[in-house]
């Protein structure tokens, strides 16, 4: 249980999140839950699909400058995954 002086604190900062931040206090009151992020998810796959692509174009052909930005592109799309999922 809280105490009388954690109570008025705790209300006061209530306040003050319902006014600076109304959207926010919603959400927490409410619990909602962020919106999907389909968006992201297709530009990702996107970037994932281009990455493969672009490292298997450097593989077939004799150029290894492709070769080099298909692998770094990879590396940029498996860090943005792992970020993402904060594995």
């Amino acid at each position: 249980m809280l105490s009388h002086h954690d109570r008025t604190e705790l209300a006061k900062i209530e306040r003050d999140l319902e006014l600076s931040d109304p959207d926010l206090a919603t959400a927490l009151r409410e619990g909602r839950r962020r919106k999907p992020r389909g968006l992201r998810t297709a530009l990702l796959i996107a970037l994932d699909v281009a990455a493969v692509t672009l490292l298997v174009v450097g593989l077939v052909l004799p150029d290894p400058g492709v070769t080099l930005c298909g692998i770094l592109a990879l590396t940029g799309t498996v860090w943005t995954h792992v970020a993402r999922h904060k594995i």
